[in-house]
């Protein structure tokens, strides 16, 4: 082997990249390079982020040693490295079909079917890879997050633990092995992958991000403040962490003065574009209102999005939707089939879709996550459109300065202390900032099951984040002010038995026997989930962090809720609805109501009867699930905030 070439890849094994390509550069100034050193030379800067460079190097691989496909290999990765994803497909199918059995080929192939949620084809491309080469770590990880993706969990699983078996120490097999465990309620296992990821590497930020919110999962929101300011420590500007962390703070307490503080403090660090001038300012024109959203997808937002969606009326206002979802699905699908803008945004960075929306010419952008998993809020800080509007996707102000308006109503956001809580303008709907889109596919609402138990039976499926000490107080009162009620539990969380006996021992300390309480995990059928909500007479509510979503379906299928409310967004959320519903008795203003409300509910069983027989109607005859009126609603809204805009800057 050549010396210098011999020193470049010493230099390489050593991390020393840029001290590999000086040697290498020599080489490749010879007429004809060896295919080592071209091979070589391509890897280095494709680390080195030189892509320019790679593909010069990777076209006189294709011509020098065309018998190769190593060349098209390069280039490939190149192009789609550079963005240019269309032309790195073509590339890597003509170096599949000149070279089927290509491990490398195959393996990029499935990169960028996977890359574009082509997961069929990626899990196909992946397979060939290691039907090529069985030891092939990363393959076996990726076929994992493929089989993972397409809800196929063990199978995930055992890919992950192949990587594993393979390479004990390869840190990213961890990682997704504990997100697949998550992704299935088994949180404890979850956090064991996780810790195992970032003692290998302490560099994956990314474990223990993802640690952090399986604690928070777990209820322990102490632990996940714990992690996420450990990391923030060492890198101040994670913004990741610092979401998952500001949103983790929601649980904690109802107290609206310190999230905004956090919230504002956080967005001292973003980056803050100037304002933008009304290219058409005729206040009565068609305006086109954009939405942003990694949730356009089988989540708790589309919900309360598609009404809107269905009934936006298009004479005044375009719409374009710009989805971040990851996982694309049915909803998706159906959300996409309503005939509005669609632009798929995930994987752009945000100077990307910053450009795309301004080429769009949008007056109004809409935020739908607030500091959720996969938000854009950086994109709003640098300002893409004239008015930016955040709701429904967050309980909380989003802090940033270029956040202009924020949705709510006057019972999640009082006024006038609430305006001192947000640093956006609060916009307040009447009659409610929300609208259900109910199941389509939820059975009737049956007979509650005291008619036939002989006892009251309470019930709360949500998040068991959302289970706080007090709320465990508050039910512990509920079950000692009737003796004979039981209550059930389902989360995701307890799935695992562990996660079960801390629950049971918080109420045993309330002096409730565990035999009252009947604890359920995971249930990935959204029938049987909904038909669960028959086994239960009354709901019972969260708090400080009020049920949306859990609110609305136990209503539409007949189960009266029992809320508390408090001072912040999160904490009223449920008297919103409830208000919404016309059952403002339902709303309690103290922990001692609370526990009345819920027994004076529970003692009322004929009350308990025609409540179930009639909710499902009067829900879908109320504000709460009358789209069109909400969508005019919105429309009004847009108009007043967009003229408003337009006379300043006449």
């Amino acid at each position: 082997m050549d010396k210098r070439l011999s020193l470049a890849l010493k230099y390489y094994d050593a991390k020393l990249l840029d001290e590999s390509w000086a040697e290498l550069r020599e080489l490749m100034d010879e007429s004809v390079p060896s295919c080592e050193a071209m091979q070589l030379a391509a890897t280095v800067q494709l680390e080195n982020g030189a892509f320019d460079t790679v593909l010069v190097i990777a076209e006189r691989l294709i011509v020098l040693y065309p018998d190769l496909v190593d060349g098209l290999v390069f280039k490939g990765q190149a192009l789609m490295a550079s963005g240019r994803s269309d032309e790195a497909g073509l590339v890597f199918m003509k170096a599949c079909e000149r070279e089927p059995s290509n491990v490398d080929a195959q393996f990029n192939l499935g990169l960028w079917h996977h890359d574009a949620h082509r997961l069929k084809e990626a899990e196909n491309a992946y397979s060939l890879a290691l039907s090529g080469r069985e030891s092939f770590v990363n393959a076996w990880n990726n076929l994992g997050n493929v089989q993972d993706e397409s809800g196929r969990f063990e199978e995930a699983r055992t890919s992950f633990r192949r990587a594993i078996e393979l390479q004990p120490d390869y840190s990213p097999a961890h990682n997704n092995l504990g997100a697949s465990l998550a992704s299935q309620g088994y949180f404890n296992a979850a956090i064991k992958s996780y810790m195992r990821a970032f003692e290998l590497d302490p560099q994956n930020y990314a474990a223990r991000i993802n640690l952090g919110v399986a604690m928070l999962e777990q209820g322990d929101v102490f632990a996940s403040l714990s992690v996420f300011d450990s990391i923030l420590s060492v890198q101040p500007n994670n913004n990741c962490a610092y979401h998952n962390r500001l949103y983790a703070n929601i649980y904690l307490e109802d107290a609206p003065e310190k999230l905004m503080s956090e919230h504002t403090t956080w967005a001292d660090s973003v980056a803050i574009g100037r304002p933008l001038k009304v290219q058409d300012p005729r206040g009565d024109r068609r305006i086109r209102v954009g939405y942003i959203s990694p949730d356009f997808r089988r989540h708790s937002v589309s919900f309360f999005f598609e009404p809107l969606l269905t009934e936006q009326d298009s004479s005044g206002i375009e719409v374009f939707c710009y989805s971040d979802a990851d996982h694309p699905d049915a909803v998706t699908a159906r959300l996409q089939a309503y005939g509005h803008y669609w632009r798929v945004i995930k994987g752009m960075s945000d100077e990307s879709v910053h450009d795309l929306i301004l080429s769009d010419h949008i007056d109004i952008l809409v935020d739908l996550a607030g500091h959720t998993t996969g938000n854009r809020l950086s994109l709003f800080g640098r300002r893409a459109a004239p008015i930016q509007v955040t709701g429904l996707g967050y309980p909380a102000t989003t802090g940033v300065p270029n956040m202009d308006y924020r949705f709510c109503d006057a019972l999640t956001d009082p006024e006038p202390v609430s305006d001192s809580w947000s640093s956006e303008t609060l916009i307040r709907l009447p009659e409610g900032l929300h609208c259900f889109q109910p199941p389509r596919s939820a059975a009737d609402p049956v007979f509650p099951p005291v008619s036939e138990n002989g006892y009251v039976t309470f019930g709360s499926f949500n998040k068991f984040a959302k289970i706080s000490p007090l709320t465990v107080t508050m039910w512990a009162g509920v079950l000692r002010a009737m003796p004979t009620a039981r209550l059930i539990l389902k989360s995701k969380a307890l799935t695992e038995e562990i996660t079960c006996e801390r629950l049971r021992s918080m109420f045993s300390e309330q002096g409730i026997a565990i035999d009252r309480l009947q604890l359920m995990g995971w249930e990935s059928s959204d029938d049987a989930h909904l038909r669960l909500y028959n086994s239960i007479d009354i709901a019972l509510d969260t708090f400080p962090y009020n049920g949306t979503a859990t609110t609305c379906e136990a209503l539409w299928m007949g189960v009266p809720v029992i809320t508390l409310a408090g001072r912040g967004h999160a904490a009223r959320v449920g008297a919103s609805l409830l208000t919404q519903l016309g059952r403002d008795d339902w709303i309690a203003q103290s922990t001692a109501d609370y526990i009345v409300g819920a027994k004076r509910l529970g003692s009322d069983i004929s009350g308990l009867v025609e409540i179930r027989r009639k909710l499902r109607a009067q829900m879908a005859e109320s504000s709460l699930c009358d789209a069109p009126r909400y969508a005019k609603k919105m429309e009004t809204a847009y108009r007043r905030i967009w003229r408003a805009l337009c006379e300043t800057q006449s």
